[in-house]
């Protein structure tokens, strides 16, 4: 229900964000090449069943069956598309296909910078760091002055956990933006302290 929501969210250039004052983050870069590869490997398979299979109530099914599939393949991305990440008001909000992994009050960071890693590529915490890469891995780095709780992302209910971490990284499609918002923020508290 919630990909199928999403499809058409994203089919009307529609985000999942709150209202108000909100500043939207997206990780959107390279995340089309797989869900393609896979449209295209399927639109030839239904081809060549529909030459190879003699009967036409098979070669219905198989094509409708394929054609689940790609809607399927494509609602999932069209959630990770349609709840991208962002700030509002103190808040830093880290989301992965729709789920929120983590809200980060803006007073909490340490300090942010841009920085490549391409060593995790799903999302995990590593060494108290919380990561979530997309297929490049990740370009903003986050300090935390206090641990935060965060709430591991996972297709199984029971494969998610609640787990602390002291430093996040996170994939975003314009890592300056996002290290500039993050750090205004924290100049923003400091001189109002």
């Amino acid at each position: 229900m919630r990909t199928s929501r999403a499809l058409w969210m994203w089919v009307r250039g529609r985000k999942s964000i709150p209202g108000g004052d909100v500043d939207v983050f997206t990780a959107e870069r390279g995340t089309l090449a797989v869900p393609v590869a896979f449209a295209i490997a399927t639109g030839i398979e239904t081809v060549v069943l529909h030459l190879v299979v003699p009967w036409l109530w098979l070669q219905i099914v198989l094509a409708v069956g394929s054609v689940w599939s790609l809607l399927t393949l494509f609602g999932f991305l069209a959630v990770h598309r349609t709840h991208p990440h962002y700030t509002a008001g103190r808040r830093l909000v880290l989301r992965h296909f729709g789920s929120v992994v983590a809200s980060i009050d803006l007073d909490d960071i340490e300090s942010s910078s841009c920085s490549s890693r391409f060593t995790e590529t799903a999302p995990t915490v590593v060494d108290r760091r919380l990561f979530l890469p997309n297929s490049d891995g990740t370009t903003v780095d986050v300090v935390l002055k206090t641990p935060v709780p965060v709430r591991l992302p996972a297709l199984l209910p029971s494969r998610r956990k609640a787990v602390s971490v002291t430093g996040v990284s996170v994939f975003v499609d314009d890592p300056v933006r996002l290290v500039g918002r993050l750090r205004g923020a924290g100049e923003a508290s400091a001189v109002a302290r």
